[in-house]
């Protein structure tokens, strides 16, 4: 069963592409300050919620499908946060990241659920399953949200740092120690 188009279905489509927005500096490398961070994570778990709250026909398998999508991508997502590459301005609390497109292609995705959501209210008839919907959504919107904490504990609590208040290095996790 699919729930009919509503304005909830246009929310989501919203919330996705705010999320995707706000994610751009992160994936072109741009500085950011760290409180930023939060926001397309923030979205994400909103829009993971909303459609969580589309299954109708919810069992307990409907559920741990969800929980583990979620933290399945919250594991991925924060291996990905301790694995890029920052650098960080502690005393401005700022954070430049690599250029990369990993949380960029996770946004794109949740926006693209999003529109399957809508495009299946429109239709009244579920293009996915609601709950494969809802589950990957969990899974991209916790991969953003991971990465964010991840990455944000990286820049405000880094091992290397610098005394005059500027830019310093934290490298990868994976990065041998010299």
């Amino acid at each position: 069963m699919i729930s009919p188009l509503s304005l909830s279905n246009l929310l989501t489509v919203c919330v996705a592409f705010a999320c995707l927005w706000s994610i751009v500096p992160q994936a072109r490398g741009g500085i950011v300050r760290i409180w930023r961070l939060a926001i397309p994570a923030a979205l994400a778990a909103v829009q993971a919620f909303v459609l969580l709250a589309g299954v109708f026909e919810a069992s307990i398998y409907h559920d741990l499908q969800w929980l583990v999508a979620a933290l399945i991508g919250g594991v991925l997502g924060r291996m990905r946060g301790w694995s890029v590459s920052i650098e960080a301005d502690r005393a401005r609390d700022l954070v430049r990241l690599k250029p990369s497109m990993d949380a960029h292609i996770a946004a794109m995705c949740l926006a693209v659920l999003a529109a399957v959501d809508l495009i299946s209210a429109a239709l009244e008839d579920a293009v996915l399953p609601a709950n494969w919907v809802a589950a990957a959504s969990a899974f991209f919107a916790a991969y953003i949200g991971l990465r964010a904490l991840a990455i944000a504990v990286r820049a405000t609590r880094g091992p290397h740092g610098t005394s005059d208040g500027g830019w310093g290095i934290t490298p990868s996790s994976s990065t041998p120690v010299e």
